[in-house]
């Protein structure tokens, strides 16, 4: 009976107070007017953003382009993932990351404080050739109102496509074509010249996926989205064509340019899988044209000359 009581009289006090029972995400929510409010957050589609007030079962539906940002409450150590991330240690990030991740997952096409942490993981899953779950952060990304995020769901959907491969390790025709059409809307520069290099190596063309990476990294040395990995594209490139010491070389080049990076890592890994490099050669200068034709002058006048030379000494 006392516990009867007892119980009677925490619901009641709850009532009063106005605390409600509440599930979802929970949140710190800013729209563009400026105003803040703390949210659960219930869903994300179609472009519209679901929550609920603190202290309020209802539902209230928002266009994502009028929520200026949210902000997350995860515990992790994220000095220790991005330690992992740089390393190249892509499964521990994923380890630890992605359990982390799954609450905020589907609302990271809206800006909030974890975006870099999901670009770590998103990346990671990459590298580890998980595609499905490629997949799945590209259409998430496709659906921010930031143009940059767009173009990364855009380069990671065609790169998902790419890898599309038949059994005789040749890509699809249909996964070629939607690779080909994401390029073709891709608003950044840079990166569609990073797609389009991975598009002609996907084809089977080196050469011509190398040409593209030279005007990519002739006109974009300054992108660091996107810099990075085309030079570490081209040390691959270097190797689809059996010229293994250049490939070695460039490698070499992305370690000590982006030192500390996973970027770097990856091009350490990449040397490691090579034969043994051979000592470079001293290759000696190209003549230019003028001297071609300086020394070809040159040449009758010391004949007359050793000629004149060996008469005396007949004399």
């Amino acid at each position: 009976m006392k516990r009867l009581l007892f119980s009677l009289v925490v619901l009641s006090v709850a009532a009063a107070s106005g605390q409600v029972a509440q599930s979802g995400t929970p949140a710190r929510l800013e729209v563009v007017n400026g105003k803040v409010v703390k949210a659960f957050l219930q869903s994300m589609e179609d472009g519209i953003l679901t929550f609920q007030q603190s202290k309020s079962t209802r539902n209230v539906p928002a266009p994502a382009d009028k929520i200026r940002s949210l902000t997350f409450y995860p515990k992790y150590d994220s000095v220790a993932v991005e330690h992992s991330f740089n390393e190249g240690d892509y499964s521990s990030v994923i380890t630890t990351l992605g359990p982390v991740m799954e609450p905020y997952w589907d609302y990271m096409a809206i800006s909030n404080n974890l975006q870099t942490a999901f670009g770590m993981l998103v990346k990671s899953h990459l590298r580890e050739e998980d595609y499905p779950k490629v997949q799945s952060a590209s259409e998430v990304l496709m659906e921010s109102s930031n143009p940059d995020l767009v173009v990364q769901g855009q380069v990671y959907a065609a790169l998902v496509a790419l890898s599309n491969t038949t059994t005789n390790g040749v890509v699809a025709t249909n996964s070629l074509v939607l690779a080909e059409t994401l390029r073709g809307e891709v608003a950044s520069e840079a990166a569609g010249l990073y797609l389009q290099a991975c598009i002609e190596r996907a084809k089977g063309a080196p050469r011509e996926a190398s040409k593209v990476v030279a005007e990519m990294i002739a006109n974009h040395g300054n992108d660091l989205d996107w810099m990075p990995q085309s030079e570490l594209l081209s040390a691959y490139l270097y190797l689809d064509q059996a010229i293994t010491n250049s490939a070695a070389n460039c490698a070499r080049q992305v370690q000590s340019i982006y030192g500390g990076s996973n970027v770097a890592r990856d091009a350490e890994k990449f040397r490691a899988k090579l034969p043994v490099e051979e000592p470079a050669t001293v290759e000696e200068p190209a003549k230019t044209e003028e001297a071609a034709e300086t020394e070809e002058a040159a040449e009758p006048a010391e004949a007359e000359e050793n000629t004149g030379q060996t008469g005396m000494q007949k004399e």
